[in-house]
Order: structure tokens, then C-alpha cells, then sequence
């Protein structure tokens, strides 16, 4: 018996919702409804890693980042990664990074670059709105998910859900989000996660690489980008310490949501308005 993407990618979607759960081997393979050894060898077939050093490296990549952007307790972060204690999240995390999480702290603070001064700003090809919280409704999404760098996701893969949706007669307009799950700081180019969405009304079943998750919903600070699409990075530099300056929201964290003001999305277009939405809470 063959697995494809129609099973893993449930796997894929499940696992970045649900980092703090049992996400064993065992459980996991309950959950797709294989044996063990089959889900093991299919998944490091599709993925190019084990189930456990996918979830592990997940969860200590998401560690990382939230100990950088937030001021939570170390034994909170380790909870929210899945770790039972700050002892074992410690020792884990120091094989990944090479340092205890403390250390990583501070060393991420004290290089953090400072907020850049308006004034002082260089023109740029790009402009920024005003960053402001929106609340989102919880939102169905069909997607194809690019491992890689961020700036080389293809153009095919919107194409392909463009096709899909007009098979499957979804109505419009079309709303197209993309979704990057993984912080560049942390997570190396070759792993890092992005999903080219399209909103569909409810939830779809798999069809080859086309895989169906939530948003779920919430506050998000929201700043409208315009300008190609290549000047993303260099915004995010800029809206990332307006977010962690917000007076009564705290940053979550990860997924990094861009939402495109276009009904056909052509990625080399020169000028694009997209807004970056990052997850929000109150104090």
C-alpha cells in the first residue's frame, strides 16, 4: 500500500496546531489509522525527516522564537513546546542550538537590532501602512505547502490551486493567502514552511498535495504592504518591533500571515498590496 500527501499532510496540519500534545509515534499512526512502521517510513519518504525529529525540531524552533519575543517563564515556553519540564526542554534545546535557553535569550536580545528611527529611514521600494489589531473570523483553507527558502515559493503552486478551485467550481472572488510558519532567525532555509492558500468556504478533502486547514481566529496586528513582493523581508524587519511595541497586545508568535490584494496572483508583478498580519493577544 501506497501513502501519499492525502494522508500525511492531515499528519503535517495537525502536528503545527497541536505542539504541546502527544505527538508519538504511536498516536500519530493511530490518528492516520497506519501501523507504526508504515507511517514512519512514509513520512520520512514525504517529509525527508522522522516523525520524531520533525516534531522535535518544531517544537524547539518555536521555543527558540518565543523565548526571543516574549518574556514568558522558561518552565512556560518548555509547556507550551510539548516538554514536560524545563530540565529535559533545556537539554534538548542545547543539542539543537549549542546553548542553554537563557543564554540564547540574552545573546538574542543584546544583538537585536534597534527599532529604525523614521527619520533616519532610507527611501525603500516599498511602503508601509499604520500597524493596526483586527480580529479575524476562523477561516477554511485549501493549500499546498513549499519547504525552502521563502523567496523562491513558485508561482505554480497558486496556478495549481487556481485549477483546483476552478474544478471544484469554488466561489468567488478568490481570497489568496500565504502562510509562513517558521521564523528565518531559527529554522534554516532548507526547512523552512510555507502554505499557498486559497479561502474556501468548509473543509475539503485531500486531493494529491492539496491539503485543507483552519486559521483559526483572533487578533492579528495587520500593516498593508505595497510594493514587489521581494521587499517582504526587509517590511518584516520594520512591522516585527512595531508589533512587540504594541501597548496592549503581546506577539503569539508564529504563523506569519500575508493576505493578497489580488483575484489572480501573479508573484513577479511589480507592485502588490499585501497585508502581514502577526497573531496578537491582550495583555
Amino acid at each position: 500500500m501506497t501513502t501519499g500527501w492525502e494522508t500525511i499532510l492531515p499528519l503535517l496540519v495537525y502536528i503545527q496546531t497541536n505542539l504541546d500534545g502527544d505527538l508519538s509515534l504511536a498516536a500519530l499512526s493511530r490518528r492516520a489509522r497506519l501501523s507504526p512502521a508504515h507511517l514512519h517510513r512514509a513520512f520520512k519518504s514525504l517529509v525527508g525527516e522522522t516523525l520524531k525529529r520533525y516534531t522535535e525540531r518544531l517544537r524547539l524552533e518555536q521555543g527558540a522564537f518565543r523565548l526571543v519575543i516574549q518574556d514568558g517563564t522558561l518552565l512556560d515556553i518548555a509547556l507550551d513546546c510539548g516538554y514536560r519540564n524545563h530540565e529535559t526542554f533545556t537539554r534538548a534545546f542545547g543539542r539543537r542550538f549549542g546553548l542553554p535557553p537563557q543564554e540564547y535569550r540574552v545573546r538574542a536580545q543584546r544583538f537585536a537590532p534597534p527599532p529604525p528611527d523614521p527619520a533616519r529611514v532610507p527611501p525603500t521600494d516599498f511602503e508601509l501602512s499604520t500597524t493596526r489589531v483586527v480580529r479575524f473570523r476562523e477561516l477554511h483553507l485549501a493549500f499546498i505547502r513549499h519547504t525552502g527558502p521563502y523567496e523562491s515559493v513558485p508561482q505554480e503552486l497558486f496556478d495549481e490551486l487556481a485549477q483546483w478551485a476552478l474544478r471544484r467550481s469554488v466561489p468567488g472572488p478568490w481570497t489568496w493567502l500565504g502562510i509562513g510558519h517558521d521564523a528565518p532567525a531559527t529554522t534554516t532555509a532548507d526547512r523552512l514552511r510555507f502554505d499557498a492558500a486559497l479561502v474556501v468556504p468548509g473543509p475539503v478533502a485531500p486531493e494529491g498535495r492539496i491539503g485543507h486547514q483552519v486559521l483559526a481566529g483572533g487578533d492579528f496586528a495587520v500593516t498593508r504592504h505595497s510594493g514587489p513582493l521581494t521587499t517582504l523581508p526587509q517590511a518584516y524587519a520594520v512591522v516585527l518591533p512595531r508589533v512587540l511595541a504594541l501597548p496592549r497586545h503581546r506577539l503569539v508568535g508564529l504563523p506569519a500571515v500575508e493576505i493578497y490584494h489580488a483575484t489572480h496572483l501573479n508573484l513577479t508583478q511589480p507592485l502588490h498590496h499585501t497585508d502581514l498580519c502577526l497573531p496578537v493577544v491582550r495583555r
